[in-house]
């Protein structure tokens, strides 16, 4: 592409390009910020465009030298590396193929993520005051992952700083080798207290940053501010207080009144609750589940000394002020309906709120995917902007219904997911979204084949659908007509009978649903489905699946530490096992 083309596409004339070329060379500290801003947006704007051939080559190359690479490897031969991350937001990880390499943890925040995070926290507080009558949220809450804290180099780190009116200090390696305060005049408004949870692969890379984060929460509490309130000291004392009404040593009570840095019990890697709201006959209400999340989710990470510490009541207290939940968004491979985790994190963490505080929090997310505009959007049109993209438009669905099984499979997940957000927060989804996919997967309001299409490719997919959407009606979170629940109990009871039962949790393994689905169609019909996911069950059990008992106990919390202590101790003895023969064998050829 000529630079004739290049001019054309963007509609940056030559002089705009010229002179953001020159600002871009120099960066000069005579240009102002939205010089700079413009100079940087335009010289990538032009880099895109005069190298989106090669992008297009890249991608198309990219399966074929991921199978070599992996050869290579196995051959012992070298792999180059690359930088991880969205080949849209950062093209430079094409071709696909090479040794992904993540981040200097002991650099983060660096400078620009800094500036982002300042600027993203700002935002937040803009944001909740235009809802909250000019109010300022009392505290934060953040979700912390690896793969942000990579490809943002911390943006979310920053922003947790920023809120307790802290700045970080660079050497002259450019690491962060520790935080002071900001002043009350200079930060202009209160310090806001925070409460961090991260994932367990963050925990894995950037213990460090959690101990940054806490050394920030210690200082912004100790902080002697007389220009401004301080929510840091006021939430420390209020946890102090709050620990020592639930029988906790004053002692203990003072130590433990600043922990904020939280994580899985048992060095765990998830939140325990996926499983859980999907079986969701078994609990009553969310806040069995919540009591779950908080169980599983409140080992302290802030400190190499008390590294996983665990005491009932910490986590809770912690977040007793929480006003707002945050969750990083740096991908566009993913969004808050199609990735389980989003509601597992995000929205355990605003459940765990809502059980603690009795209100349901404001929740953002920190959209990072357009490096050079990053913003906060609000949870609901987070939900909104992505079910009107993908599973309600015709376009996206006709392009999936191109593939297989697992493009089926997908919009089943993204709907599943769609009833854990309205478990988590239910002003997020409302009947107008369940209203939509009854038409669009029901129906087939855009006339695409999608019945015949699931049926020919994977017709357990939409026995999920069907399934989802009745439960949601079950318990109370879609206010479906009769009309609509005669029409999916049909489709969903044909599939059953025609396809055999799918088993998953919704479909086989829910006998109160699966009476409610029986309710709603006719006798005979209902006769029928029953002995087929009898059937169904019967083979499954034969075959050596492991079914669920309809009579397990409703303690989910406890069933889920036991489940995960025995598969820890089973794992341990065989690695044991396996040490001892390997040692066995050695000695006896030597």
């Amino acid at each position: 592409m000529t630079d004739r083309q290049v001019t054309d596409a963007t509609g940056i004339t030559p002089e705009e390009y010229e002179k953001a070329k020159k600002i871009a060379e120099s960066m000069r500290p005579e240009y102002s910020d939205e010089e700079l801003e413009f100079s940087r947006a335009v010289m990538e704007v032009r880099q895109a465009m005069m190298n989106v051939g090669n992008y297009r080559r890249a991608l198309l190359e990219s399966p074929e030298k991921e199978l070599s690479s992996i050869l290579n490897a196995l051959d012992g031969g070298y792999t180059p590396p690359s930088p991880g991350g969205d080949p849209v937001a950062n093209p430079n990880t094409l071709p696909t193929g090479r040794n992904l390499y993540g981040i200097n943890a002991e650099s983060v925040p660096t400078r620009s993520a800094w500036e982002k995070g300042k600027s993203l926290a700002q935002n937040t507080i803009d944001l909740y005051r235009r809802r909250h009558n000019d109010s300022i949220p009392r505290q934060v809450s953040y979700t912390l992952w690896s793969s942000e804290f990579i490809e943002t180099e911390g943006a979310t780190i920053a922003q947790v700083l920023y809120m307790l009116g802290v700045e970080p200090l660079y050497d002259s390696f450019g690491r962060v080798t520790d935080v002071r305060l900001i002043s009350s005049e200079d930060l202009g408004r209160p310090r806001i207290d925070v409460l961090v949870q991260t994932s367990g692969q963050l925990r894995d890379i950037a213990a460090s940053r959690l101990f940054l984060i806490d050394r920030a929460v210690k200082m912004a509490s100790a902080a002697n501010d007389e220009s401004y309130p301080n929510y840091v000291s006021d939430g420390v004392r209020e946890t102090e207080r709050l620990l020592t009404e639930k029988g906790i040593t004053p002692k203990d009570a003072r130590k433990m009144s600043s922990y904020r840095v939280f994580g899985g019990v048992n060095g765990s890697y998830g939140s325990g609750i996926q499983g859980m709201v999907e079986a969701s006959d078994r609990w009553k209400s969310s806040s069995e589940v919540a009591r779950v999340y908080l169980n599983n989710m409140g080992a302290y990470y802030g400190s190499e000394e008390d590294w996983e510490n665990f005491s009932a009541n910490v986590f809770e207290s912690a977040m007793a002020r929480t006003d707002i939940v945050v969750q990083p968004r740096q991908s566009n491979t993913w969004g808050a309906l199609s990735l389980d985790h989003v509601y597992e994190f995000m929205g355990g963490l605003n459940l765990a709120v809502k059980e603690v505080t009795g209100k349901d929090p404001d929740a953002y997310m920190s959209d990072y995917r357009n490096r050079n505009r990053s913003r906060m959007q609000e949870l609901r049109e987070a939900i909104g902007v992505e079910s009107r993209t993908t599973i309600f438009n015709p376009s996206y669905i006709s392009e999936k219904m191109k593939g297989g099984a697992g493009d089926a499979d997908a919009i089943a997940e993204t709907i599943t997911n769609t009833f854990g957000w309205n478990v988590m927060k239910p002003d997020a989804i409302d009947d107008r979204i369940w209203n939509e996919i009854y038409e669009t997967y029901v129906k087939d309001k855009y006339n695409l084949g999608v019945r015949r299409h699931f049926e020919d490719v994977n017709p357990a997919a939409l026995e999920e659908i069907t399934a989802v959407m009745m439960e949601s009606s079950r318990r109370g979170m879609w206010n479906a007509s009769d009309s609509q629940l005669a029409d999916i109990a049909e489709l969903h009871t044909d599939l059953v009978r025609q396809f055999s039962a799918s088993c998953s949790g919704f479909v086989c393994d829910n006998p109160s649903l699966k009476e409610f689905i029986a309710g709603n169609v006719s006798d005979k019909k209902a006769s029928e489905y029953r002995e087929a996911i009898h059937k169904a069950r019967e083979v499954s059990a034969e075959a050596g699946m492991v079914l669920k008992k309809e009579s397990m106990d409703k303690s989910a919390d406890t069933r889920t530490t036991a489940i995960g202590n025995v598969a820890a101790l089973i794992l341990a003895a065989a690695f044991v096992s396996g040490v001892v023969i390997i040692i066995i064998r050695r000695r006896k050829k030597n």
